[in-house]
């Protein structure tokens, strides 16, 4: 039994890497997205289906960036029943980022199928996500149908490292401090995904001078330097360099450039020392005395 156009319904089905999904609107406009893995075929017809306030809600798309995708095209479809109900010639069109927003020439499409194809690598620190809007217009470019929303996000790729914010991080610390005290902070950024491990920062002491007894420690996760006793003594030593490094991916070995930067710390004096005092006076007086 057809369905009425007040029986519009909406497949809505989450989407991963290009993933296997197509929408049903009964009696109006299609989106289809295609699997590479099925060789352009759509995903047949799922039985759950949502409605919300008249407005088709459409599934995410999900592109890896740095890849050549053109292989895979067409990435999605959009199709109007009308053409097949009525006889009518219908042309479709896409509007939004990568088509008719900058970054221009990310997308393209075939205004009698309705497919769009991707013509460019997609960098995620550049563009992480598109929107994009599909139209089914008649000979006179009026909507046969009302719009869809096609959003597409970019995944991430590790292909950045560890920045550190500054070369050189001062910092200082009283002599005598008690063991796990706080001394200073440092900070590298990650331009990756920041909800990936990609741009998850690991940090390590990679070495110190004067290179005796490891006085610090460093939080791999936080950036925080900490004390590791409270033998600091400004008088045997009046200052330290560290040299400390950034990883991504939680601190995983890459092949990836190793980020590295200094951390000077000097060590402030505390009144720790009896004062001494020397009066050559006084005990030469009582030298000659005794003599006497």
């Amino acid at each position: 039994m057809a369905r009425s156009p007040g029986d519009r319904c909406a497949l809505l089905l989450l989407v991963q890497l290009l993933a296997v999904v197509c929408l049903d609107f009964g009696n109006g406009l299609h989106l289809e997205v295609f699997s590479p893995r099925n060789e352009g075929k759509p995903f047949p017809k799922h039985t759950h289906l949502v409605r919300q306030k008249r407005a088709w809600i459409t599934a995410p798309v999900a592109l890896r960036e740095g890849e050549d995708l053109s292989r895979k095209n067409p990435i999605a479809k959009i199709h109007s029943d009308l053409a097949e109900e009525k006889g009518i010639k219908i042309t479709y069109k896409y509007t939004g980022k990568g088509i008719t927003e900058p970054p221009f020439g990310i997308f393209v499409f075939d205004r009698n199928t309705g497919e769009l194809n991707i013509t460019s690598i997609l960098d995620r620190e550049e563009t992480p996500y598109f929107l994009l809007t599909g139209y089914a217009l008649d000979s006179r470019g009026n909507n046969l149908e009302k719009p869809l929303e096609l959003r597409i996000k970019v995944l991430d790729i590790n292909d950045n490292e560890p920045v550190f914010t500054q070369e050189v991080f001062v910092g200082s610390i009283e002599e005598l401090s008690a063991a796990h005290t706080l001394v200073m902070k440092i900070t590298a950024t990650d331009a990756d995904d920041p909800e990936t491990l990609n741009a998850k920062v690991s940090y390590r002491i990679v070495s110190q001078e004067p290179a005796n007894s490891h006085m610090f420690y460093l939080n791999k996760d936080t950036g925080e330097i900490y004390t590791t006793s409270f033998t600091l003594d400004r008088e045997e030593h009046s200052s330290y360099s560290l040299t400390v490094e950034a990883r991504d991916g939680n601190g995983q070995i890459t092949d990836k450039p190793v980020q590295q930067a200094q951390v000077q710390i000097r060590i402030l004096d505390v009144n720790d020392n009896i004062p001494v005092v020397e009066n050559k006076m006084v005990t030469q007086f009582y030298s000659r005395l005794t003599i006497s």
